[in-house]
């Protein structure tokens, strides 16, 4: 609704008449000039407060948005070095296990009498090759020079190589410093993870960025538990004496179950480059070989089978290098989910960038824009603009009872004053319909009441208008939430709203460690009723029915229709530990009814499945229907099965 004030003017209205050497615009300018002086300071103050002020506090508004801009820029570079650092450490981790896990067949071949030639034999390598180039890429590696605990490791681990290649430690010596290294960098990975967490914290990135983080926890998690796969299903597969294949076999399932764990938690949550990285793992032939080889590893350890690599050295070999295939992509993974997560960060800091940057733009062009529009507008104001804002300073106080305003002035600043003039004389009126309207008490009576003036008369129209839409739209609401819930049929809930009742209601019960009790009830011989007597007395058996089972029910009872001839029951918690009695009540109570055919009386007949639990966080409101539904059925055949014992003893 818009109001408009009209003047009357054509649009010559000021203009100096002939002859008249000063007109009244005229004699207006002389007036100005002498009283200048005393009103162009206040004036421009006035204006550079009106102006500039707001211009300020957009301007605060845009340094804190490019602030935080900045800030976001700066937070998303230390998480992608986070990130960049947890995928140098997963590299540098399986770099170590390709120059680990050759030694490792070396010397344990050679507590064993296998020469390395009859080993590169078996593995189809030159192993003496393929440990040199390990060392030398672990040795090359700037991760492993990063912390001092890594550079003494890489020097230990040099020193294990080369006993290894001339034969002066144990094997059971060699594994331990090896794993000790392995172990140094699976710490260092997990710290680095802790502090890209820390950084994380006060970031507050979205959502999915934290969804590829878990992803990644979870991806390294699999890479880890792989290597112990690895280990121990070697262990397994060849033996290595009751002791450690003891301990293999313990270690392979829990590495085992772990590893499912963590894949089945990245599932769907991995980044593009994880994500190819992983479908590359499973479609490898290597890798699912070494998968393969897991599972008879477990399959041998938990059913005591023989070591089959114990006689077959030539699988052993092939089994060692499919290992190191499988722990490969594993790594790669980690690496492709970091990369993924650096990316996500890089991304959003360049979004920051970006936002910064127009933001400062924005800010040096509004500041050019207000001190234009300050020149620009400089001009006199009159005084009853003056006497407008103080009079409009008084109500913004809350103080109403102020005299009227002479209608002086410009035309414009007269038609502002003779509007302000009627909106304060019904500002009362008006606050006391928004005290009415905020306590939502649509039979206030100030709500009732007229508001004077014209402005008053059209706000009055719209508060009535509001009223009224008010009470149409939560009318309708009403009819719309008894139509989405209820059952046309019968009026009871229906399927939807039923099973949506059952869920809250276990979730309820569940905190207060409550026993829930859901009755299955199926109308017996509906269709039978629809065949013979036609679809109108199979709905008047099922209203029948639904009225039974409210008068066998209590007031606390949820009854609701699933669909057709199915019920179901909710029991409240004070009636679930009396379930049995409560479908006995509903069968006796439906057999007490009976529909018209026209012809006769058809009595009616219904079966009850019960199914109670304590509600506990394994409990699933699906599980409990189904349960109910096949207690039903089960009831239902038992009946039957009675019936035709008591027929063949008659005959």
């Amino acid at each position: 609704m818009s109001q408009s004030v009209s003047d009357g003017s054509n649009g010559v209205e000021g203009e100096p008449l002939a002859g008249d050497d000063l007109g009244p615009m005229a004699r207006g300018d002389e007036q100005h000039h002498e009283s200048a002086p005393r009103w162009r300071p206040g004036v421009r103050l006035v204006l550079a407060l009106i102006v500039l002020l707001p211009t300020i506090a957009l301007s605060i508004l845009t340094t804190s948005g490019a602030s935080s801009s900045w800030s976001t820029r700066q937070d998303a570079g230390v998480v992608a070095g986070d990130a960049l650092r947890l995928e140098g450490l997963a590299r540098a981790l399986t770099e170590l296990n390709d120059a680990r896990i050759p030694a490792m067949a070396v010397s344990y071949a050679a507590s064993v009498g296998i020469g390395e030639a009859e080993l590169s034999s078996l593995l189809g390598r030159n192993i003496e090759t393929t440990v040199s180039t390990g060392a030398a890429t672990v040795n090359d590696d700037p991760t492993f020079t990063s912390t001092p605990r890594l550079r003494s490791d890489k020097a230990a681990f040099a020193t294990v190589v080369h006993e290894v290649q001339t034969g002066s430690i144990s094997f059971d010596a060699a594994d331990a410093e090896t794993a000790m290294f392995a172990s140094d960098i699976d710490q260092a990975w997990n710290q680095a993870f802790a502090r890209m967490q820390r950084d994380l914290a006060g970031w507050h990135p979205t959502g999915s960025f934290e969804v590829q983080v878990a992803a990644l926890r979870q991806a390294f998690t699999a890479f880890i538990n792989g290597g112990y796969q690895v280990q121990a299903a070697t262990y397994v597969l060849e033996g290595r004496g009751d002791e450690t294949s003891a301990q293999a076999e313990q270690q392979l399932l829990q590495s085992t179950g772990a590893f499912t764990s963590a894949t089945t938690q990245f599932a769907g949550q991995l980044g593009p480059k994880a994500q190819a990285a992983w479908a590359s793992l499973q479609s490898n032939p290597a890798s699912q070989a070494f998968m393969k080889d897991i599972n008879q590893a477990v399959t041998v350890g938990l059913n005591n089978e023989p070591p089959p690599f114990a006689t077959d050295l030539a699988f052993a070999g092939t089994a060692m290098t499919d290992g190191l295939v499988y722990l490969d992509s594993l790594g790669t993974l980690v690496e492709a989910a970091s990369a993924d997560l650096r990316d996500a960060a890089l991304a959003d800091a360049s979004t920051a960038s970006a936002q910064f940057f127009g933001e400062i733009a924005f800010l040096a062009l509004l500041i050019l824009i207000s001190i234009g529009g300050v020149l620009i507008a400089g001009r006199w104001l009159t005084g009853p603009l003056k006497k407008l804002s103080e009079a409009a300073t008084r109500v913004r106080t809350g103080e109403f009872e102020i005299e009227r305003l002479p209608e002086s002035g410009p035309r414009e600043v007269a038609a502002t004053t003779t509007a302000f003039n009627d909106m304060t004389s019904t500002l009362e009126a008006v606050e006391s319909k928004v005290v009415a309207l905020a306590l939502e008490d649509l039979s206030h009576p100030e709500l009732q009441k007229p508001l004077p003036g014209r402005t008053g008369k059209a706000l009055q129209a719209t508060v009535d208008h509001l009223l009224a839409s008010i009470r149409e739209r939560e009318v309708q609401r009403q009819q719309l939430h008894e139509a989405a819930t209820h059952d046309r049929l019968t009026g009871l809930l229906n399927r939807a709203a039923v099973l949506d009742f059952l869920a809250h209601d276990v979730a309820r019960r569940r905190d207060a460690g409550e026993t829930v009790a859901v009755l299955f009830v199926d109308l017996d011989g509906l269709k039978p009723l629809n065949d013979h007597y036609g679809h109108t007395v199979g709905d008047a058996a099922i209203e029948t029915t639904a009225h039974a089972l409210l008068e066998a029910t209590g007031p606390c009872d949820v009854v609701g229709r699933l669909g057709g001839d199915e019920f179901l029951v909710v029991l409240c918690a004070t009636h679930s530990h009396g379930g049995a009695a409560t479908a006995e009540r509903i069968r006796n109570t439906v057999a007490q009814h009976s529909v018209e055919t026209g012809q006769m009386a058809v009595a009616l007949q219904c079966s009850v499945g019960i199914a109670l639990a304590e509600c506990d966080a394994d409990t699933d409101p699906v599980e409990l229907v189904r349960t109910a539904d096949e207690a039903m059925y089960e009831g239902k055949k038992a009946a039957r099965a009675r019936r035709a014992s008591r027929e063949r003893s008659r005959s």
